[in-house]
């Protein structure tokens, strides 16, 4: 497996479509996909999953 961050929409639907809504941040643990926290929006959901973090809270 090579996604070990992913963000989903908090209220479900496509991932790219209101991109201003908050998203749910879950990182594989080696098992499962486990809650890391939630971002503001796409964008900022995006760049916690390429590798930086701003505009996140940890759940």
């Amino acid at each position: 497996m090579d996604v070990y961050r992913r963000h989903r929409p908090l209220h479900g639907g496509g991932g790219h479509l209101r991109p201003d809504e908050p998203r749910a941040l879950e990182e594989w643990d080696g098992f499962a996909y486990v809650p890391a926290g939630t971002a503001d929006n796409l964008a900022a959901a995006q760049a916690w999953s390429n590798g930086s973090d701003p505009g996140t809270e940890n759940s």
